[in-house]
């Protein structure tokens, strides 16, 4: 059942609500006072409020606005108890964000009825909140390695370039493709292909920062975008990655397998208006470097391939 919190100034109120809410083995605490109630349903955290409106010192209204503007506690339903279903307070408290109100004397059974609506409110709207956290990973990530899709990858990046040229900090930018992968699936099969991308992309975020990330922008090729992070700093990760990578071993059923990357890394230059440039000569790198025979990291500036 719920787990509610009463709050009233009078103790009788409560004995009587608590009598009733126990026999329908709600779990119950109680509060005598607006601060009381605040403190309380920090420690408690109850899936309802009942809150008298006539209180002294902190009154209902007042209390309810704190809850409210508590980003821990806004979400509670609140049901606001009046001795006057015309006391113009009730409004101002239904505006504030109360779920509902009830009336003293109060026939239990509404209140009762109010409270497993309200309860049940807050079960759907909690079940929405996870639903569209759910779709809102699913539209940004990668579903074979999660890793960020193409879309989300590009719109970090594009807010941590803007981020990068106001404060005039450094940022790199790591293109890494597997080597021959073609042919890992056609000898192989589909399935070992996968594997190996999956195992791939683990690596790489084992390996990077927490402010880095990673996202699979096609087929065998994913990048990495390393904020505050000068080209040096970049290169020693890519290579980090690419020892990683060549040093793992890949299995699926009956399989055993080893493959390589290549990796190109490129760093901000002044003449970069956007984030797209910056990739764009980490992937003319990465191609130089599966020219030069792959499995190897070449960078910008050194242009020196580290093996």
């Amino acid at each position: 059942m719920a787990k509610v919190l009463i709050v009233d100034d009078i103790e009788d109120n409560i004995k009587l609500l608590w009598y009733n809410l126990e026999d329908d083995e709600h779990e119950i605490e109680s509060a005598s006072d607006g601060y009381q109630c605040l403190e309380k349903a920090l420690s408690f955290m109850p899936d309802i409020i009942l809150l008298d409106l006539m209180m002294p010192g902190l009154s209902g209204l007042e209390t309810l606005k704190l809850l409210k503007t508590n980003e821990k506690l806004d979400a509670i339903p609140v049901i606001m108890i009046s001795a006057n279903d015309g006391d113009e307070s009730i409004i101002h408290a239904l505006d504030l964000g109360a779920q509902d109100y009830v009336t003293k004397p109060f026939i239990y059974p509404v209140l009762a009825a109010r409270l497993r609506s309200a309860v049940r409110l807050k079960e759907s709207q909690e079940k929405l909140a996870e639903a569209n956290k759910t779709l809102e990973l699913l539209a940004s990530q990668d579903p074979l390695t999660d890793t960020y899709n193409h879309r989300h990858f590009f719109n970090l990046a594009g807010a941590e370039f803007a981020k990068t040229k106001r404060y005039e900090r450094p940022i790199s930018t790591i293109m890494i493709d597997a080597d021959h992968f073609k042919s890992i699936n056609d000898k192989y099969g589909h399935a070992v292909g996968d594997q190996a991308l999956i195992s791939m992309a683990s690596i790489c975020q084992d390996l990077i920062r927490t402010s880095d990330f990673i996202g699979r922008l096609g087929g065998e090729e994913f990048a990495v975008c390393c904020p505050d992070t000068a080209v040096e700093g970049a290169c020693k990760l890519a290579e980090r990655i690419r020892e990683a990578i060549e040093c793992s071993v890949t299995e699926h059923e009956d399989v055993r397998l080893q493959f390589t990357v290549s990796i190109g890394v490129a760093t901000l230059t002044p003449e970069d208006l956007t984030f797209n440039t910056i990739l764009d000569r980490a992937d003319s790198l990465l191609y130089e470097a599966k020219q030069g025979g792959r499995n190897q990291v070449i960078c910008h500036e050194r242009k020196s391939a580290l093996t």
